[in-house]
């Protein structure tokens, strides 16, 4: 029985299980509750949601007023009906919806003094009327170019608001879109030429992805102001019309080149992650057995990104099926190197040899097999430092990565990496600062801060490395590993007692740790030698209890 249900057509209700109706919360309480029903999984990223509500503040005053409103309406709502994390926001499972579609006036009367809600209101209820017009003549599909499995998607023209008909500015932004898009090969793009030759303006969401023959759309709008411009970007599921993400981009016009450069970059960094998230959460859907290749190593990612030893096994062995049903495909290999390489230089292995082995194997079967691939190069970069101690090579191959997609967030954090074991600690932090601001919530986000911490403690910035250790620790509870960065710095600073206390939880997640395991596990570092040295001491250092 549900302990909530949420009534969208006409004026906005809210009624509890005994059918009675629920008072008291705030106009935008109400809409933030409107907008998660309308989501898959009723579930929305928080910084979206600040944005949504609050679109005229800044960042940080929007992310407070979030804040403040989910600690009202965890008080005024049902226990456990809605949650929150670091993340995200989401309603309980238990939470039912009336009013999505149908017949109506979607939230009949309602609106915010927010210019990013004013926006999805009027595409909402746009939607809605599409949907309950009489049957168009069905659109013939695009003849779309052969492709494997991977998803698709199209950028339809961005509306301009407040400009002459003839104005062509939204135009190049959609243009650098479409070719900052196009090179990354995660996804296939439909060409502009294409987009342009449908009747979009007639047509649903739903509709124009059908005749595109494409499973996500890119909308989006455009404001100007004096000398200042707003861009609103979105990220639409095809088959349903449903917004999975959503940013804003403000900035100034100066040269109008430059400015949609900039937009292209920050929409094709941060989209990815999106688009992924998505198609992990599609993959979902079918059982481990009815997966394909490619849904298998989307899969196995949120359990590898977690850095916790029983996570990263799981990992593998989604990688395993996938590579039992297609032997010869080069992301899964990668990505399996990626892993070997984790088990051997987090010491999640009592054998780093074996883990070592494993991660060259992979390493040598996928390089072959994957010319193009961007993400999958940026894994074998990252077995290449981690496993095969050759961090020339490493950065040769995320290097190339970037040369086909220069818009990849986990590729600079690599670069990053590689960087910084090779002593250049200033243009590696460069490095990291541009893969945090290509996907600032991405979930490997943590391994930007331990990296950062890495060039700190190179350059004797103890107190600062070791705030960017708690900070990642904090984002990745689980991974125990890092107490090894948290011991090192904490003994070179000087403190020795919390070093002591770091190097026990540190050991005690990893009952195995000897110099031994130490010396075959660790990458072959040369950048800060005083940190390796009081590494291969640790058994002398923090004897067994």
């Amino acid at each position: 029985m549900a302990q909530l249900v949420l009534h969208l057509t006409g004026p906005f209700r809210m009624t509890g299980a005994d059918g009675h109706a629920e008072t008291g919360l705030s106009r935008r309480g109400c809409g933030l509750l409107a907008y998660l029903a309308c989501q898959p999984g009723y579930r929305a990223e928080r910084g979206l949601l600040a944005d949504l509500l609050w679109s005229d503040r800044s960042e940080a005053q929007a992310r407070a007023s979030l804040r403040q409103e989910l600690s009202v309406l965890r008080r005024r709502l049902p226990d456990g009906a809605l949650h929150a994390d670091r993340q995200a926001v989401w309603l309980d499972e238990t939470v039912e919806v009336e009013g999505v579609v149908g017949p109506g006036t979607f939230l009949q009367g309602f609106d915010l003094p927010s210019e990013g809600f004013e926006d999805w209101l009027r595409a909402t209820r746009a939607a809605r009327d599409d949907a309950v017009q009489p049957a168009a003549k069905p659109v013939a599909p695009l003849v779309v170019p052969a492709r494997t499995e991977q998803p698709s998607l199209a950028v339809v023209p961005f509306d301009e608001l407040g400009v002459d008909p003839g104005d062509m500015f939204a135009d190049g932004i959609v243009e650098e879109i479409t070719g900052a898009l196009s090179r990354v090969r995660a996804f296939h793009v439909v060409a502009r030429q294409s987009v342009y030759a449908v009747p979009i303006r007639s047509l649903s969401l739903p509709e124009t992805a059908r005749a595109l023959g494409v499973d996500y759309l890119i909308e989006g709008s455009l404001r100007r102001s004096q000398n200042r411009v707003r861009i609103w970007v979105q990220l639409v599921r095809g088959r349903d019309g449903h917004t999975l993400w959503s940013e804003r981009f403000d900035d100034t016009l100066g040269d109008l080149f430059d400015l949609q450069d900039r937009v292209a970059i920050q929409v094709a960094g941060q989209l990815a992650p999106s688009l992924r998230a998505a198609e992990i959460a599609r993959a979902r859907r079918h059982a481990p057995e009815e997966r394909s290749a490619y849904e298998l190593t989307l899969t196995a990612l949120p359990h590898f990104w977690v850095h916790d030893r029983a996570e990263n096994e799981r990992a593998i062995a989604l990688l395993d099926a996938a590579l039992r049903k297609r032997p010869d495909y080069g992301p899964a290999l990668a990505q399996r190197a990626w892993c070997h390489a984790h088990r051997c230089c987090y010491l999640w292995s009592a054998e780093p040899s074996a883990a070592r082995q494993a991660a060259r194997a992979d390493f040598a079967a996928a390089l072959p097999l994957v010319d193009d691939h961007a993400p999958a190069l940026t894994a074998l970069s990252a077995a290449a430092a981690l496993a095969l101690r050759d961090f020339r090579q490493s950065e040769d191959l995320v290097r190339r990565a970037l040369a086909i997609d220069p818009n990849n967030a986990w590729a600079w954090l690599r670069l990053g990496w590689a960087s910084c074991y090779l002593g250049r600690t200033e243009e590696a932090l460069v490095c990291f600062d541009r893969a945090e601001m290509l996907s600032p919530y991405d979930p490997f986000s943590f391994n930007i801060a331990f990296g950062r911490s890495a060039c700190l403690r190179a350059r004797k910035d103890f107190d600062g490395a070791i705030a960017l250790i708690e900070k990642g620790m904090r984002a990745a509870p689980r991974a125990l590993w890092a107490y090894r960065m948290l011991f090192g710095t904490l003994w070179l600073k000087g403190d020795k007692a919390a070093a002591i206390e770091a190097g026990r939880k540190w050991r005690a997640a990893h009952p195995w740790l000897s110099r031994q395991v130490l010396l075959e596990s660790l990458p072959s570092w040369d950048h800060d030698p005083d940190y390796i040295d009081l590494l291969t001491r640790f058994d002398e250092l923090i004897p067994e209890s």
